[in-house]
């Protein structure tokens, strides 16, 4: 049976290169999917997990901490920043005993702790006058700088402002000073716990072990002490409550702060009692403080004139309210002295209403900020006022804690992605980033200018926090409900896979029914350029626009959906394409070996020898796409060094036995049901034919030809219109759904790196369905031979016959295009719940792809057509076959080698 195969295959040379080209294509085709497969999961799996993933996988919020932002599933960076509290000690412990959650780590978003403190330096004040003394915080943003000015008068060596001799020193504008330089400055403190904390981002480890710095331990327990407040004129004494918290806190400045003092005397006279006491009534006289600054200065007095630059401000602040010497890398005992410090400040969140954007295809999210009135200095702040008072019995005053430092943390060593260009922006320890990318008049900042966050508890870009304290403690400041967020991380999630998100939903859905919480499954989550307007705000000049990695909950999980989606369908496509092409090569065959099995049969062969023998003709084809894969793929895999596993590089064969099988199905079907007597027959299975319309013309002839094969016509037009439909549903994914690709950060980078190997993918699929096409009509032109001689007879030009073959394949893509995109729409309806109405005319230019690939296919066989010569239409014989079959030989060779050589060079750039 071999050599009768093979005499088989010699008579039909051209027959047996086309099918050479079609298995090289096929082989090199699996080739590719498995350096697709392999490129598409190392591109999605593997960088989020490096880049895209935040260092937990569920977030717990309270239900009042919704934003306007979340109806397009988006929330600012460090949204947990602005989050007072909200979640229960006992809803946390529920929670952490839910079956799967392997981390559960509260954070308690406590408040700004003002802290007072005296820079080393000391102002030597001993010549004799009355100074002015000022001070002038500048904070820089990174775009403008926010000053901060204040000044105050006192007098030096000849007048005491306190004497009880003399009226109030108020009366005179001048205060008792001492030469002391002091600042306040503001810190966010947030309470953890502290062994969860350690397995969620490794704070342990990142404890700076100089000293008696140190983690926190069992025994540190926060305590109440209880202090009284003398009465105060006809107030009453009361007492107030004092937590007692131990804490650590970052060696990282957040703000970018400096501050210069500047100390002058007035050009007043003031160096005798005499002359002091008569400048101070006159100042008295004429109101005191508002006419000292009416004064000139002294230009040939004393000046003292002091800068600390923001290292130096945090520095200073460290060592005199923490104890911490950075310099030195020293950290003292925690006092036992009461260092009473207030907290100033809740958290509180920013206020967006989202307006059209200005450049909706690079920002498809725009807001505009809101603001708000601060009740206590009647100015706008951007963020609500939420001051933290409290009454201890003598009136609303701020909440005073004492905090007892007992280490410091390095927030760079903790276990947290640190590439500000792909991290998720979602972290506790790291401040938000932003650009000014737009100025108020919507004009190009080149470059763009990033934005620092202040020490202000209401400005734009709110500051990480830097002191940590426990939970315990922050119950005790707060009250019942002081976490702001609970960060999990489940056991058993690894990857972003349909089963961790299946996981993690349910976990999800527990919480949410046993506490009443919102949560937020960050696992599928990636950063999402977003658009801010910053409008006037006070005194300062419209900022522009800024730009923002915001947080998409859930647009990497659906990215990694619709990556799936679109590679498992790449990969079925060019399988059923590559099967049709089988199914068609082998009927093609059986047409033209019809009489030859009916005369195996009428000498006595029985129906399965010839099943038996196609099956074997498919296995040795199978068999050698098999071998070309495996060789190609291993090639790759010495040369390159990559890697696939075991059973990916077995199918990457087998998928090529099983798809020629698969081929051989039909037509062995056909061949068992052939009689002998078919030998005496011409044309396809039906005896019959039929003329649909009336031939009066070419287009008419062509298109009779067009159905009178229809069966035939049905592999080609399903070859093209499969991938087609993919190439339209993949365009769509891509271009339609705003904020997942081309968007979102993940999604550009996913886009970009899987879109090109869908679209190769997509290009060997049409190459098999250009080879199906060809096939098909090669055979019609065979059984034309009379038909096509007798039109040259009567005087048909070649081009008139080229242009009959050319309008059948035309008329092959055009209703392969329309089945393509009709497939397509039915797609995008199914799963999506839309169509591409708004690029109706880009996705329906896809259509005219079958109609070019359906000229590709006829393109040989219309050469063959115009080479009939009008005697062959009796002989049925080629006069010139030799130089028909060396031309297609040659031609084939070349684009076999073509493509094959790109699909290897493709294949290498996925897997290595």
């Amino acid at each position: 049976m071999f050599r009768f195969i093979w005499q088989n295959w010699w008579r039909h040379k051209e027959r047996f290169i086309l099918l050479l080209v079609g298995a090289l294509i096929v082989s090199s085709g699996l080739s590719y999917l498995v350096g697709l497969s392999q490129s598409n999961k190392g591109t999605v799996e593997q960088t989020l997990a490096k880049h895209w993933s935040a260092s937990y996988d569920i977030v717990v919020r309270p239900p009042d901490s919704r934003s306007t932002t979340e109806v397009n599933h988006l929330l600012e960076p460090n949204y947990l920043s602005g989050i007072s509290g909200g979640i229960s000690v006992a809803q946390y412990k529920k929670i952490k005993e839910i079956e799967g959650v392997d981390v559960a780590a509260p954070i308690a978003m406590i408040g700004y702790i003002r802290l007072g403190f005296k820079f080393p330096k000391k102002v030597p004040l001993t010549e004799s006058g009355l100074y002015k003394y000022s001070e002038k915080e500048v904070t820089d943003n990174g775009v403008t700088k926010k000053i901060h000015t204040n000044s105050f008068f006192f007098p030096v060596g000849t007048f005491d402002p306190y004497d009880r001799n003399v009226n109030h020193p108020f009366e005179y504008g001048v205060i008792a000073y001492n030469g002391e330089l002091s600042l306040v400055n503001s810190l966010l403190m947030a309470g953890i716990d502290p062994e969860q904390e350690a397995k969620l981002v490794g704070l342990d480890k990142s404890i700076l072990n100089q000293g008696y710095s140190r983690y926190f331990s069992s025994s540190d327990k926060s305590t109440i002490r209880t202090e009284e407040i003398d009465s105060i004129g006809d107030s009453k004494a009361f007492k107030r409550t004092i937590p007692e918290i131990p804490i650590i806190v970052s060696n990282q400045p957040r703000v970018k702060k400096s501050i210069t003092y500047t100390i002058q005397a007035l050009d007043v006279p003031f160096d005798t009692v005499t002359k002091a006491n008569k400048t101070m009534e006159k100042v008295k006289k004429n109101g005191g403080e508002k006419y000292l600054k009416t004064l000139p200065i002294n230009e040939k007095g004393p000046k003292y004139e002091f800068t600390f630059s923001p290292e130096q401000v945090y520095k200073t602040m460290m060592k005199e309210v923490a104890g911490i010497d950075f310099d030195s890398k020293y950290v003292y005992m925690a006092s036992s002295s009461s260092d009473t410090v207030t907290i100033s400040d809740k958290p509180s969140m920013l206020g967006y209403k989202k307006i059209k954007s200005p450049f909706s295809t690079k920002w498809p999210y725009a807001f505009d900020l809101k603001t708000y009135k601060d009740p206590n200095l009647k100015t706008s702040i951007f963020r609500p006022y939420n001051g933290f008072i409290v009454d201890y019995g003598g009136g609303d005053e701020w909440i005073s804690v004492d905090p007892k430092c007992i280490g410091t943390y390095d927030p760079s060593k903790l276990n947290v992605p640190q590439d500000p260009l792909t991290q998720l922006p979602m972290e506790t320890y790291r401040p938000a980033s932003a650009q000014l990318v737009l100025d108020k008049d919507k004009n190009p900042v080149n470059p763009p200018k990033s934005l620092l966050p202040t020490d202000g508890a209401y400005d734009l870009l709110s500051q990480p926090p830097s002191i940590l304290t426990t939970i315990d403690a922050a119950e005790k400041i707060v009250g019942k409900k002081p976490i702001s967020a609970i960060r999990l991380k489940v056991a058993g999630v690894k990857t972003l896979n349909d089963k961790s998100q299946q996981k993690l939903e349910s976990i999800a859905k527990e919480i949410r029914d046993k506490t009443g919480l919102i949560t937020d499954i960050t696992l599928g989550s990636s950063p999402q350029s977003v658009l801010t307007h910053v409008p006037t705000i006070n005194d300062q000049k419209e900022m522009g626009w800024i730009e923002q990695p915001w947080v998409n909950i859930g647009s990497a999980y659906t990215i990694y959906h619709e990556t799936q989606v679109g590679f498992s369908g790449i990969i079925a496509s060019v399988m059923v394409v590559a099967i049709v092409y089988v199914l068609a090569s082998g009927l093609v065959s059986l047409y033209a070996r019809r009489k030859e099995f009916a005369v195996l049969l009428a000498i006595g062969w029985r129906p399965n020898q010839i099943t038996k023998l196609l099956f074997l003709e498919s296995t040795i084809l199978g068999s050698f796409v098999a071998i070309v894969a495996w060789l190609i793929l291993g090639w790759v895999l010495i040369m390159k060094g990559a890697e696939t596993s075991a059973l990916r590089f077995i199918l990457a064969g087998l998928f090529g036995l099983v798809i020629y099988w698969l081929g051989a199905i039909g037509p062995a079907y056909l061949a068992s049901r052939i009689n002998p007597y078919e030998a005496m027959r011409t044309g396809e299975i039906s005896s019959t034919a039929h003329r649909f319309i009336k031939s009066t013309g070419s287009i008419s002839m062509s298109f009779n030809h067009f159905l009178g094969k229809w069966k035939r016509s049905v592999l080609s037009i399903v070859a093209m219109a499969l991938p087609t439909a993919l190439l339209s549903l993949f365009l769509f994914i891509t271009f339609k759904l705003k904020g997942v690709m081309y968007t979102s950060w993940l999604g550009e980078y996913v886009a970009m790196q899987i879109g090109t190997s869908h679209y190769i993918a997509m290009g060997v699929a049409f190459a098999i369905a250009i080879l199906t096409t060809a096939e098909i009509m090669w055979q019609n032109i065979s059984e034309r031979i009379p038909e096509i001689a007798l039109l040259k007879a009567v005087g048909w030009q070649n081009s008139s016959i080229r242009m009959l073959i050319y309008r059948e394949g035309v008329f092959n893509g055009i209703i392969a295009g329309i089945l393509g995109l009709g497939l397509s729409f039915l797609i995008m309806l199914g799963m999506y719940k839309q169509s591409p109405t708004e690029q109706i005319w880009f996705f329906l230019a896809t259509g005219l792809i079958p109609v070019f690939a359906g000229v590709l296919g006829v393109i040989i066989p219309a050469e063959r057509a115009v080479h009939i010569q009008p005697a062959q239409g009796v002989l049925h014989s080629f006069s010139n076959k030799r130089r028909t079959e060396t031309w297609f030989k040659a031609l084939f060779a070349v684009l076999s080698i073509l493509l094959l050589t790109g699909l290897v060079m493709v294949t290498i750039r996925l897997m290595s």
